[in-house]
């Protein structure tokens, strides 16, 4: 062979070697791989700030929209769960918790089709964030029976009554406030782990563990979520443990506006208290009432009429002891500007409901908790009128 052909092909190869790098270099910053632990399945998605394309192994309900072809694969999943339901005279409840990524579900089944679906860490939040740990908020995982692209009502808690899936809670808002009052939000916080701490036929038992820097010094925060078979609701228990060398000061708030009936709309949704609806914004007192809740019920100061509305209705309980310093109904989160302003409940999104406990300093070493139960009231029925069921917390 002569010099000048295999200077030719040396030439060649070598264009190709070129090329192919350069392909791969650009792929490579086009296309953003995403992978959390999730082991959901592949998903291809629409890509976002510059990328072409995004390659992830779960998908959330905000990504639904981007989604371009997507394939469960259950044999993946590295998830701590028990058997699903069968057919039973009784409740049944099966969940899934994903260790690693901190985020799975419960799922309780009735014997008539009824359903109520807790998720718990499967969202992104309003800065586009993944949440690790026992958030509530989310849709199923897309291998799950039940999983629907476009039915948002599934989303949260939700309740099916044999027909139709009903909203109950949104994506909780909640998270840290800073000495300057700066929100830091749980997709914020390191997750450390989580556990299943208890896994039976009746009862689950679950904790997920977190650091947070709060003014500068380290907070470590825990979180056990309870639940009971038949319970339509979880009870959390949140610590908070200064681990620095200087005090931090800090409150924390705890709300949502849960689009309760519909994903995506207040609309009809007015404040409850025992043996009240509430239809403006109003300060709840926190020694008085030991609960709060929405209901979707149609408030006639927006011009809504009841009959219109599910009248299906949620809840918060506290524990005395621990009670939030403020609690309010409202049109939106940071309403300490317009409670006491008599403001009727109208707006078409955010009809809030929200606790905040503190401010209150920790100094190193010292600690600080609050209990809260979740979940959907019953209705009386003779009444209708929403109705808390006993959670244990008194």
């Amino acid at each position: 062979m002569s010099l000048i052909r295999i200077m030719s092909t040396y030439r060649f190869f070598a264009g190709v070697l070129v090329l192919f790098l350069a392909v791969s270099t650009l792929l490579a910053m086009k296309i953003k791989f995403n992978f959390h632990h999730g082991f959901e399945g592949i998903f291809i998605l629409n890509g976002e700030k510059g990328a072409w394309l995004e390659i992830c192994d779960d998908l959330f309900p905000e990504e639904s929209q981007r989604l371009l072809w997507g394939k469960p694969l259950c044999y993946l999943k590295q998830v701590a769960s028990n058997e699903a339901c069968t057919v039973s005279n009784k409740p049944c409840a099966n969940y899934e918790w994903n260790e690693k990524a901190g985020r799975g579900f419960i799922k309780l089944s009735y014997p008539d089709g009824r359903k109520l679906v807790i998720n718990l860490g499967r969202f992104l939040d309003s800065e586009g964030k993944k949440t690790s740990g026992l958030f509530l908020g989310g849709g199923l995982p897309p291998s799950d029976p039940d999983y629907s692209l476009s039915d948002r009502n599934k989303t949260g808690m939700a309740y099916y009554d044999g027909h139709r899936y009903y909203h109950i809670w949104c994506n909780a808002n909640e998270g840290i406030a800073d000495a300057v009052n700066a929100q830091i939000t749980p997709s914020n916080w390191q997750f450390i782990s989580s556990r299943v701490l208890e896994s039976s036929v009746d009862n689950v038992t679950i904790v997920s563990n977190h650091r947070v820097l709060v003014n500068d010094v380290p907070v470590a925060v825990e979180r056990l979520l309870f639940y009971q078979t038949g319970n339509h609701f979880v009870t959390l228990v949140t610590n908070f443990r200064n681990i620095g060398t200087a005090p931090t000061t800090f409150s924390y708030s705890y709300g949502d506006e849960p689009w309760i009936g519909d994903y995506g709309s207040s609309a009809g949704n007015v404040g409850w208290l025992k043996n009240r609806v509430i239809l403006r914004e109003t300060e709840i007192n926190t020694e008085q009432h030991s609960y709060a809740g929405m209901v979707d019920y149609g408030n006639p100061l927006a011009g809504e009429h009841h009959e219109f509305y599910s009248h299906k209705a949620n809840f918060i309980e506290w524990q005395p002891s621990n009670r939030p310093d403020l609690a309010y109904f409202a049109n939106k989160f940071d309403a300490k500007d317009t409670i006491g302003k008599n403001l009727p409940l109208t707006s078409m999104t955010d009809r809030v409901i929200n606790l905040i406990w503190g401010p209150d300093s920790l100094k190193p070493g010292e600690s600080f908790s609050f209990t809260i139960a979740v979940g959907m009231a019953d209705n009386d029925p003779k009444t209708g009128f929403p109705i808390k069921p006993d959670t244990h917390l008194h």
